[in-house]
């Protein structure tokens, strides 16, 4: 019989509520997984009691502070790192120093200079990093990643995405803890990382330049019931490129009637268009080729589950992850650290008016 999936789990937040509670607590669809919660720890230790009494079996509740004292009693299977993001860097280079393969939420961190050191802290370990993309698990995107990689419209050119926020949402970003940079790197980055990524992901490129604009149109400061110390943007408008020469332009945009994204992909025999409704779907994938006229269209059911079922699927896929060998989907340290690097890429062109190159990890065997 296979032993259990141990996990320390470090945060109890809203998401671990969500998400990594009802994981480790073997409820529908995961209770066939085997996984066992060693300890949930959180700088609010009331939390992370409330979590643990919850949990089958005698999961330990204490403070990040204890995280060195647990690890030296015993390796737990996997560490996930469900904190605000600006803590991120500090508990998985812990982790990853005790040689624990790390589940980190997205965004890795909320600075480049952040998510590279966690890029190299990977590199020096015995462990793994795995960066909780999950939008790449969402039915409809694997599909059009399998699309394009088959060739389907040739080679990626360029592409346009736009994603729209529905009013609540957008204004929970400025009454929450993201709503300074400090703890989220702006919406540029806890927020847009998630399409940066995938953008990436799907074009199997890395971005190297970035020419951006933040706007405040909507939520300021001070104003409106929003918190006198918000400091983040809310409207993103970048123009991206590549290293495999493709273009991308993206944009961010608050207060729509409805939350989802259009993405139109570009090759060299057709395109693409995907439409994806974050809410009830179902989500739409047209493929035009130049070989075979108006092509198909898709519908494709919007799963049920947080984030149109990317959750499930993620969760679903760690103990393959976790095996020797490539992680399925999974977005490596390095590709993390680069949505991350792109995102504050785009701020930083933004304040100087002009386009910049986005950092880039060092990752060992690779040519530059």
């Amino acid at each position: 019989m296979n032993q259990p999936l141990t996990v320390l789990l470090i945060g109890a937040g809203t998401r671990t509520r969500k998400l990594y509670a009802p994981w480790l607590s073997g409820l529908p669809p995961y209770g066939e997984m085997g996984v066992r919660a060693l300890a949930v720890l959180d700088r609010d230790t009331a939390a992370a009691r409330d979590v643990a009494r919850d949990l089958p079996g005698p999961a330990v509740a204490a403070g990040p502070g204890d995280l060195d004292r647990i690890l030296d009693h015993g390796r737990p299977g996997l560490v996930v790192v469900a904190t605000p993001d600006a803590h991120h860097r500090e508990y998985t280079e812990q982790a990853l120093a005790a040689g624990c393969a790390v589940l980190v939420e997205k965004p890795l961190a909320t600075t480049a200079e952040d998510a590279f050191a966690l890029v190299r802290a990977e590199q020096a370990s015995a462990g793994r990093l795995l960066a909780g993309h999950n939008l790449r698990f969402t039915n409809v995107h694997t599909q059009v990643r399998t699309l394009l990689a088959g060739g389907h419209i040739g080679t990626v050119t360029g592409a346009e995405f736009h994603y729209t926020l529905n009013p609540s949402h957008s204004r929970s970003y400025f009454t929450r803890w993201h709503r300074t940079r400090a703890a989220s790197g702006g919406l540029e980055v806890t927020k847009a990382s998630h399409h940066l990524d995938l953008l990436a992901w799907w074009l199997g490129a890395r971005p190297i330049s970035v020419t951006g604009l933040l706007e405040q149109r909507h939520y300021r400061g001070g104003q409106d019931g929003i918190p006198a110390d918000a400091d983040i943007h809310d409207s993103l408008h970048a123009l991206i490129q590549y290293d495999s020469g493709a273009t991308a332009h993206y944009a961010l945009t608050p207060n729509a009637p409805a939350e989802g994204y259009t993405c139109t992909l570009r090759g060299t025999q057709g395109v693409c268009t995907v439409r994806y409704d974050a809410r009830s779907g179902p989500h739409l994938v047209h493929l035009h080729t130049a070989s075979g006229g108006d092509g198909a269209r898709r519908h494709i059911a919007r799963e049920h589950g947080s984030h149109a079922g990317a959750d499930r699927r993620m969760l679903m896929a760690l103990p393959r992850a976790l095996a020797p060998g490539s992680p399925p989907y999974f977005a490596t340290a390095a590709e993390a650290a680069l949505a991350v690097a792109t995102g504050t890429t785009l701020y930083g062109s933004s304040r100087q008016g002009r386009r910049l190159p986005v950092p880039q990890p060092t990752v060992p065997g690779e040519s530059r």
